[in-house]
Formats: structure tokens, sequence, C-alpha cells
């Protein structure tokens, strides 16, 4: 028992000489003048930590703006390529549908030929069918037909191939339809080829 307490007492001895240690290298010259110059613990001056925080700000703040083109630059790109494939699909429509054009106006023809000549009923139906789903598939992809009969003459979609003389009333009206026209969308695909009243 007794040397317990003995070793107990030579414990709180050190420790004490220990802090006393302490604290005569923290009351030193040296390290006042640390606490004074402003370095930190480390041994690195605060100027120093405070320089290197303002490059870490400004590299992310370059990092950042340098996100923020990408991300613009990204979505012009997808503008740009919404607007060439849309573009695209435009030229594509109009080139078919120039194409067929001509079919309607000769199947329109046909019916007219055939209604002449009287023929059966059935045939005229069928062939006006025919005619009638091609009209509706073209309208279907924004393709219409240019209303021109007793209308105003409009050069931006109509076409004049004829003049007939008119009344005041009837001055530049459109009294004839040679040939139908058509639009896709806003754009004239054909103008409608007429006669025009004239006032003599």
């Amino acid at each position: 028992m007794k040397h317990k307490k003995n070793t107990s007492e030579e414990a709180e001895q050190i420790n004490e000489m220990d802090a006393n240690a302490s604290g005569a290298v923290a009351n030193t010259p040296e390290a006042a003048g640390r606490q004074e110059s402003g370095e930190a613990s480390g041994g690195q001056p605060m100027e120093d930590l405070e320089k290197e925080l303002l490059e870490l700000r400004k590299q992310s703040e370059d990092n950042y703006n340098r996100l923020l083109r990408m991300q613009a630059d990204f979505d012009n790109y997808k503008k740009r390529v919404a607007k060439e494939r849309e573009d695209m699909y435009c030229n594509a429509l109009e080139t078919i549908v120039q194409q067929l054009l001509p079919v309607v106006d000769n199947i329109e023809r046909a019916v007219d030929a055939f209604k002449k000549d009287e023929l059966d009923e059935k045939y005229i139906s069928g062939v006006e069918m025919v005619c009638k789903q091609l009209i509706e598939v073209l309208g279907k992809n924004g393709v219409k037909e240019i209303e021109a009969l007793d209308k105003d003459f409009d050069p931006n979609i109509h076409h004049a191939v004829m003049q007939a003389p008119g009344e005041d009333e009837d001055e530049n009206k459109v009294k004839e339809v040679f040939q139908k026209g058509y639009i896709l969308g806003n754009k004239v695909i054909r103008p409608t080829l007429v006669k025009v009243s004239v006032k003599q």
C-alpha cells in the first residue's frame, strides 16, 4: 500500500513538472513572436493561407464559368441539330409532295372525263375515293389547297395566265382556275394558275 501511494504522488509531480515546462515554452520570446507575426500553429503565415484561399476561390469560379459555357454550347448544339433535322424533313416532304401533285391532277382529270363520258358510277366513285384518300394524306402532312375562285388576285399565291374583261366589282378577281395551287405549312409549293378579271 505504501508503495502504490508513493507511485501516485510521483505521477502527480511528473504531470505538474510537464505543465510548468509547457507553460514556460509557450511564454518564450519565440512563441510570442510567432503569435505577433500572425504565424499559424503549423508554422505557415496567415498571409499565405489567405492567398491560398483566394486562389482556390478563383479556381472554383473559373470552373463554374467554364461549366456554364459548356452548358450553353451544348444547348446551342442541340438547337442547331434539331433545326437541321427539321429542315431535312421539310425538304424531303416538299420534294415528295411536288412529285405527288401531278398524280392528284391526273386523277381529278380522269374523274371529270369519266363523268363527261357517263361511265358507270361505281368506277367514278372508286376513283374519287382514291383521290380523296390521297388528298387527305397530303393534308395530314401540312399540305393545303390554295383558295382562288372568286377571290382577290394575290401574286404571292396566284399566277395569272389569262385576263378577262370585268366590271368594277369584279376587278382583280379570279374568274377561273386552270390548275390548283398548294401550300405546305406557310410555303407556297405551287401557285394557282388562274384567269383574272380586269376593268376595260
